[in-house]
């Protein structure tokens, strides 16, 4: 008959290393019970799904200088990365630490200089913040997602739904940011903040901009609300008000029959006062926005744009 395992010390978290437990006064035959997996070598989880912030907590029982950092940070924060970084992908969780370590197939060290600035807490984990992991991920990104995670940064946020009225940076914050850094790729940095713009609400809508402009279609205004006399048109993701062209992009949150309802009624207020709404959805940002900026150029020209 098989016994129940004898249950562990309840200041064990999710995560723990072998020495946390030995400490607390658990067995080496008690880690090799089946309720228990081994993460990596010397490290342990109580159940089969475990959160970076976990491993990281865990960590800091024995070196108080472990914090997450690059895309595993990022991610934590909330910050916009294509899903070829996201931890469930890779199984990969990005750790610096003031003392030297070996990385793993999971665990992946970086030797950072991190100011005592540049760290935030989150429940007993330390990470980098994020005016620093967005640095850090030069090394990681694209030069098109880097723009998309400034863009994320610099975005005046909607109070009502995100409980917050102030940007996480600004454009100069992060220009002296750059300069004052002493790492590789500010060149690279320097030239993703240049096509960054306030406004941008989502990865999609960076991309849909990034492509439209590469096509050689001007610079449209993000989120403005536009205006026919008192009549109003809402904030349109891209907008062209000389020419009375704007773009929407239906994501996921576009799909309910309340939000469908809301979107064609605003279609219809503004074909009413003689504005072209283009509405694009996944398919017109492949192939470099190809689509996108046919549909978009087209409109442009039909209103006299000459480009």
């Amino acid at each position: 008959m098989t016994r129940t395992p004898e249950p562990l010390p309840s200041t064990l978290g999710p995560v723990f290393t072998a020495a946390e437990a030995f400490a607390a006064g658990v067995s080496a035959r008690r880690l090799r019970a089946p309720d228990l997996g081994r993460v990596q070598r010397g490290l342990y989880r109580r159940g089969p799904r475990f959160t970076p912030e976990d491993v990281a907590r865990a960590l800091r029982w024995s070196d108080a200088s472990v914090m997450l950092c690059g895309p595993t940070a990022a991610q934590v924060l909330g910050m916009p990365l294509p899903s070829a970084l996201d931890v469930a992908n890779t199984q990969q969780i990005h750790l610096t630490s003031a003392h030297a370590r070996r990385s793993s197939r999971m665990l992946i060290w970086h030797r950072l200089t991190i100011a005592r600035d540049d760290v935030v807490d989150a429940q007993g984990c330390r990470l980098t913040g994020r005016v620093r992991t967005a640095l850090d991920l030069v090394e990681h990104l694209t030069p098109d997602d880097l723009v998309s995670v400034l863009d994320h940064l610099i975005r005046h946020p909607r109070p009502r739904f995100e409980g917050r009225s102030a940007p996480y940076a600004t454009p100069e914050g992060l220009r002296l940011a750059i300069d004052s850094s002493r790492r590789t790729g500010r060149g690279h940095l320097r030239a993703a903040l240049a096509r960054a713009r306030v406004g941008s609400d989502s990865p999609a809508e960076t991309s849909l901009r990034l492509a439209l402009v590469r096509a050689g279609i001007p610079d449209p205004q993000l989120n403005v609300r536009v205006w026919e006399g008192d009549v109003d048109l809402g904030e349109p993701d891209l907008s062209w008000p000389e020419w009375k062209v704007c773009v929407e992009h239906e994501g996921p949150s576009h799909l309910t029959p309340e939000q469908l309802a809301k979107d064609i009624r605003r279609g219809k207020r503004r074909a009413a006062h003689g504005w072209i709404e283009i509405r694009t959805v996944a398919e017109h940002l492949r192939a470099g926005g190809r689509l996108a900026a046919h549909e978009v150029r087209g409109a442009l020209r039909s209103r006299g744009w000459e480009g």
